[in-house]
């Protein structure tokens, strides 16, 4: 069963040509379902049958999203902080 902070890909949310979604585990309920979330902050409840561990490549995917969102988000509030002064 997967735990908190696992990264795990869904294969419910596979659309193709689109790959399915890889996510962090926030939550696991009693009746082992699971409650994800992708790097831009949403959040989604899978099944553990449709569920496996990511590949090296897949979380490290995800980490770089997360940081260029962060690096975005940073950068946002440089750029506001700088005219507000102006």
């Amino acid at each position: 069963m997967p735990q908190r902070g696992d990264y795990v890909v869904d294969h419910s949310t596979a659309v193709p040509p689109a790959p399915p979604w890889v996510g962090r585990v926030r939550q696991t309920h009693r009746d082992g379902t699971v409650l994800l979330i992708t790097p831009t902050g949403y959040a989604w409840t899978a099944a553990p049958g449709d569920l496996r561990p990511a590949t090296e490549e897949e979380r490290a995917a995800y980490d770089a999203q997360v940081c260029g969102i962060q690096w975005e988000r940073d950068a946002l509030y440089r750029q506001l902080r700088g005219g507000a002064r102006s």
